[in-house]
């Protein structure tokens, strides 16, 4: 709830001085300067989910895969547990492309902050 709300206080100011940019040209400082804002606090936003997403939960959402193997297989946990090594490499595989994903996200999130800092020095 602290995000969106966050999230929606930094819109409205962005859009508020890009808004009054015709009055004074001066205006699209503030709007650059809160954009990166807003930009930097979604990317610490999602390095710290993807930090307690992938590891610190990384045992619970391992025993979830493994109960999943044995709903879906003939596996049991034991046999799981057994050869737990290649069982995590395949977990690990199949976490990838949402890691992929999320790092994306990080990626862009910091990419349009430092558009926005190279703009404003620019201008």
């Amino acid at each position: 709830m602290m995000n969106i709300i966050v999230s929606i206080i930094l819109l409205i100011l962005i859009v508020t001085f890009a808004c009054l940019q015709s009055l004074w040209a001066g205006m699209v400082y503030f709007a650059l300067s809160f954009l990166c804002v807003f930009c930097i606090y979604w990317a610490v936003v999602l390095i710290l989910k993807y930090n307690e997403e992938y590891k610190k939960n990384f045992e619970e959402d391992f025993k979830f895969y493994c109960i999943s193997l044995v709903n879906s297989t003939d596996l049991t946990l034991d046999e799981i547990y057994a050869r737990r090594d290649e069982y995590v490499k395949s977990y690990k595989k199949y976490i990838r492309r949402d890691k992929l994903i999320d790092i994306g996200k990080i990626l862009v999130a910091l990419s349009i902050a430092c558009a926005c800092i190279v703009a404003m020095c620019t201008i």
